[in-house]
């Protein structure tokens, strides 16, 4: 007999918990709709968007912003279809391995015309294909291009995309525009002049949530995703008052709702939103967490979610995240992981930079990959400093008077051992044997 279940007693609608999901209502980001809202506008006159900038770190609402304005932009356009002919198209760069102005004009092309992407073809054409599709479209032409920055130095298309009119690389008939969604704050600054100035119009700014803007946040999707949860308007309550352990809850209009579940305990929304809010005010992040808290109750067969789920959920959440980060490594930071790594199995931890650079170079030899010069090689310590996987601290001066560091691990050894053993370069890599064996360095 199977152990599956085609229902849960913790979920209802756990898809709603999953970073695909987009809400249609985003009522933390008024203020950020209505600045979108007027850069869409021309749009609905016929005459074109405005080209816009959405910016700010990841989890705030740019992407679920766009696609929400959009889509009310659409369905404008299906009401006044005489007046407003409109397409868009949405495109992200990062899922797409887009970083060259070719590739993003031949994903553009097949976003527009639906045919495969065109390949061995130089540049310019490309970008004539995808400038006669929109000819061939006509009307206005709205390109969402998320996580631009993957883009990085190649702005020619960012340059010409702005400007086709003007250059008459599309005909009178056509209005082509772009909204530019990024996470890298500093991104747009390091565009040329002439791009900076063509490309964007408007700009805005998207801030990390606070601790109240992401429980409001987690009660709309809790009330949607766990079961015996409701968020119901005020004026529909019983006029026997406000029940016992419920969170009362005012939203931007001022409109207030009475927050109820008998799946999470109470403390489990604000210890979230105060996790995430303290980390970088991500609602992607909180609505994770307590997803992963629902599972963990659903799999140890609790009838409830509780603040010890919630931390466990964090704790398992930040471990994926430190292996993710670890994977996708460089073979040379691998490396140095590699070098830290057997140091911590052979309890020489913590460790100053001479001796992992010994057992660097000996484990670059076994997989027959370059060896960097010291100075190099602790830019990637460094690099695992700053990424949470080791940490360094400065201790006393170094022979030359220079400070010194130490290194140790801030992972399980047997999670940096699996990671790399994962590498099909370290797969052989007997790391308990390496420090013993390693040169004098």
């Amino acid at each position: 007999m199977t152990q599956f279940s085609n229902t849960s007693p913790i979920f209802q609608r756990e898809e709603v918990l999953r970073e695909e999901y987009h809400p249609d209502n985003l009522p933390e980001r008024t203020d950020e709709m209505e600045d979108l809202h007027m850069s869409l506008s021309p749009a609905a006159r016929g005459v074109g968007a405005n080209n816009v900038f959405l910016h700010g770190k990841a989890g705030q609402g740019k992407t679920a912003a766009a696609k929400a304005k959009l889509s009310e932009l659409q369905a404008h356009a299906e009401e006044e279809s005489e007046h407003l002919d409109l397409t868009t198209a949405y495109v992200s760069c990062e899922s797409h391995d887009i970083s060259t102005s070719y590739k993003a004009a031949s994903r553009i092309y097949q976003e527009l015309t639906d045919n495969s992407r065109p390949t061995g073809y130089a540049t310019d054409v490309v970008m004539d294909m995808m400038f006669e599709a929109m000819n061939e479209i006509g009307g206005t032409i709205i390109i969402v291009l998320d996580e631009i920055d993957t883009l990085g130095d190649d702005d020619r298309i960012l340059y010409s995309l702005p400007r086709a009119r003007a250059q008459d690389y599309v005909e009178d008939h056509v209005f082509p525009s772009i909204i530019g969604i990024s996470n890298d704050l500093q991104w747009r600054d390091n565009l040329s002049p002439k791009v900076k100035s063509s490309l964007y119009d408007d700009s805005v700014l998207f801030s990390p949530y606070d601790a109240t803007q992401l429980q409001q946040i987690l009660r709309r999707r809790a009330a949607k995703a766990f079961r015996d949860t409701e968020l119901t308007p005020i004026d529909e309550v019983d006029a026997d008052g406000v029940p016992e352990g419920t969170v009362v809850e005012i939203d931007q209009s001022g409109q207030e709702y009475l927050f109820r579940s008998g799946v999470l305990t109470d403390d489990v929304i604000p210890l979230v939103a105060a996790l995430s809010a303290q980390d970088t005010g991500d609602a992607r992040q909180a609505i994770k967490y307590l997803r992963k808290a629902g599972e963990l109750a659903d799999k140890h067969g609790d009838d409830q979610v509780s603040a010890d789920h919630a931390r466990e959920a964090q704790a398992l959440v930040e471990r994926e995240a430190v292996v993710e980060a670890m994977r996708e490594m460089t073979t040379q930071a691998h490396l140095a992981l590699a070098a830290l790594t057997a140091l911590e199995l052979s309890g020489d931890a913590p460790v100053r930079a001479k001796p992992i650079y010994g057992v660097y170079k000996s484990v670059a030899s076994r997989i027959d990959a370059d060896k960097l010069g010291q100075r190099r090689f602790k830019d990637h310590l460094r690099e695992l400093d700053m990424q949470g996987i080791a940490e360094g601290e400065k201790v006393t001066a170094g022979s030359i008077g220079g400070p010194a560091w130490e290194y140790q691990l801030q992972v399980d050894t047997e999670i940096a051992v699996e990671v790399l053993k994962d590498t099909a370069r370290f797969a052989d890599i007997d790391f308990e044997r390496i420090s013993a064996d390693r040169p004098n360095a």
